[in-house]
Formats: structure tokens, C-alpha cells, sequence
């Protein structure tokens, strides 16, 4: 693995000077809403006066310097950040793209959470090298108003020699991409396989598929999973293996080598076990006719059974009754 450098030397971000208008034209508005504040406001609108006006206009103006400064230093860290990745793609060979959302990416987020509430940034693509695939940091949101909760992930697709039953890894570690979204696979879909690693992951497969299942998740390629990446969310759709890091940070060195490590192994054994799959449900084809992308599979190949997952819908309903709870709480002890 190649030590980086992201110095001087490192590639601008996309629309650096661009970013930086933003930033004072915002940083101008911040202060000129806490100086209305703080000149108008405050004497005018609430009649302070005297020393009680002096430590109010104080504070607005400090709290107004306050967002200007940890804006610009939030922004400024995002900057630096997109400009070593720059530097990082473009040092091994990459293809960068500050933003890909109106892109379809596929797999379970993209099926599951509506356009308007999920967004593709810095999108990778190494598909032109020896080990392809492409990647790009995905943050959605899951639920709704007070209930709602913000997610990111670094999302992978792995490109497969051959299509394959739709087979969802979801690690039982908790928290990952397949753990957050709205549905889940039903108990029926799921699937217990020998050894720990049922313990490590749970296993779905489209019913009636179990045996194909453990014609892919041969017991080699459990081992490659739980070594390299027990922590991680996978899934098939078609001929693509999605992978689900956590929001990493691939200007780290140490991060970045993980990285590309998972997927060469991930790559190298899927591939193996996928190259030579054959859906016999599937509809025969003429030998002479030619295969498109869709033929190898039965339909029902391409889904898992999934549920809602109500606790969220419970959270974002219950949310807003709990200041009135608490008010009539308080009232009754209050007598």
C-alpha cells in the first residue's frame, strides 16, 4: 500500500472558491442577524436597559462570532478532507466526483429511502483498475419530524462475473446500513448456517433458495468474512456485491489499507463462488440466443421477504407527546 501525501502539493477540492463565497456571505448574515439583535431588538422590541442591555448585546454579538467561527472551522475541515481525497484518487489512479445524488446506486438503501432524503458524495470509481469497484459516502435519513435520525456510510459495489441470488449479510454487531433502514428481512427469509457464523451475521436468502445459499457461502468464504469483515453489512442484488463500511476515513493510511484490503478479499472469493452459479429456476435460454443482464435469474431470486420495523414509526409518533406527558405529569403533582 502506497503512503500518501496530502500536503501542499494536494489537488484543490471542486468548487473551492465557490465554498468560500458561501462562507461570507453566511458568516456576514450570522453577524448581521445578531447585531439586529442586539441593537434592535433587545432595546426596542424587549425595552431592555442599562447593564441587563450591555451583558444581552454582549452575549448576541459573542454567540453570533460563536456560529461564524465554528462554521468556518467545520467548513474548513470538509474542505481539506475532500482535497486529500482528491489527492488520494487521484495518487492510485481514480476517478473522483463530488457528488453523484442523482445517480441510482442500488441495493437496500437506495430501494428503501426516498431520493429526497439521502445524498451521494465523493464517489470513487476504481472500476477501470485490476481489483474493480466503485464507492461513495452515503448519508440518509430514516423516519420522519422529531423522530427522524441521520445515517452515513461508505457504500461499495463490487462488480460479480455472474448474477446471483439476492443473499443479505447483516451484522449483528448492530448500527450498520442493513440494521438502520426502515424494513427488515422476516424470519422466514432467514437462513442459520453451521459454525459461529450465524452468530456474527444474519443470513437471509429468498425462500426456497437455501441451498443455493451454501453453494455461494462456501465455509472458505465465511472464514474470509469473519476475518475481514465481521463488522461490516453486505448484500447480492443481480451481479453486484454491496459492501457497508462505517463513515471512514480514507485520507488515513492505516483506514485506507483496511479498505482496499476487504475489498481485494471480497472481490477475489465472491467472484470464485459466483462465476459458475446457475439459477435452475430460472427460464432455459436458447444456447445460440444472446444473455442479457436478468436472464439467469427467477424473479423471485431477486427479493428478500422484508417487515416494517415499527419501533422507529413508534418513536417519531410518540416523540411529540412527551413535553404534553411531562406537563401533565407536573400538573397533577402540582396539584
Amino acid at each position: 500500500m502506497p503512503t500518501l501525501s496530502v500536503g501542499a502539493t494536494a489537488p484543490r477540492a471542486e468548487h473551492g472558491a465557490r465554498g468560500g463565497l458561501i462562507l461570507v456571505v453566511a458568516s456576514l448574515a450570522t453577524l448581521g442577524i445578531a447585531g439586529a439583535l442586539a441593537f434592535y431588538l433587545l432595546p426596542v422590541g424587549f425595552g431592555l436597559t442599562g447593564a441587563i442591555l450591555t451583558l444581552a448585546q454582549v452575549g448576541a454579538i459573542l454567540l453570533g462570532a460563536a456560529l461564524v467561527a465554528s462554521s468556518t472551522i467545520t467548513i474548513r475541515r470538509h474542505q481539506r478532507r475532500r482535497a486529500a481525497l482528491v489527492a488520494v484518487a487521484a495518487a492510485l489512479g481514480w476517478e473522483y466526483r463530488a457528488d453523484i445524488g442523482d445517480h441510482v446506486w442500488g441495493g437496500s438503501i437506495d430501494e428503501q429511502i426516498d431520493r429526497g432524503s439521502r445524498t451521494a458524495r465523493d464517489h470513487l470509481d476504481a472500476r477501470r483498475s485490476e481489483i474493480p469497484f466503485d464507492s461513495v459516502e452515503l448519508t440518509f435519513v430514516v423516519g420522519d419530524r422529531e423522530g427522524a435520525t441521520v445515517h452515513t456510510v461508505r457504500a461499495v459495489r463490487i462488480p460479480l462475473p455472474s448474477e446471483a441470488p439476492r443473499i443479505t449479510l447483516r451484522s449483528r454487531r448492530g448500527g450498520g446500513a442493513l440494521s438502520v433502514l426502515p424494513r427488515r428481512p422476516t424470519g422466514r427469509s432467514r437462513f442459520r448456517l453451521e459454525g459461529d457464523f450465524s452468530d456474527v451475521f444474519d443470513v437471509s436468502v429468498p425462500m426456497g433458495y437455501e441451498t443455493d445459499a451454501l453453494y455461494v457461502l462456501t465455509p472458505d468464504l465465511m472464514v474470509i468474512l469473519l476475518d475481514a469483515s465481521a463488522d461490516l453489512d453486505l448484500e447480492i442484488v443481480d451481479s453486484t456485491l454491496h459492501v457497508y463500511f462505517p463513515a471512514v476515513d480514507l485520507t488515513d493510511d492505516a483506514e485506507l489499507h483496511r479498505f482496499l484490503t476487504v475489498i481485494a478479499a471480497l472481490h477475489d472469493r465472491f467472484g470464485r463462488r459466483t462465476l459458475l452459479y446457475r439459477d435452475e429456476a430460472a427460464a432455459p435460454l436458447d444456447p445460440e440466443a444472446y444473455r442479457r443482464d436478468g436472464d439467469a435469474l427467477a424473479a423471485r431470486a431477486r427479493r428478500v421477504d422484508t417487515r416494517v420495523r415499527w419501533w422507529p414509526v413508534l418513536t417519531a409518533v410518540a416523540t411529540p407527546l412527551v413535553p404534553m406527558l411531562i406537563a401533565v405529569v407536573w400538573l397533577l403533582f402540582a396539584g
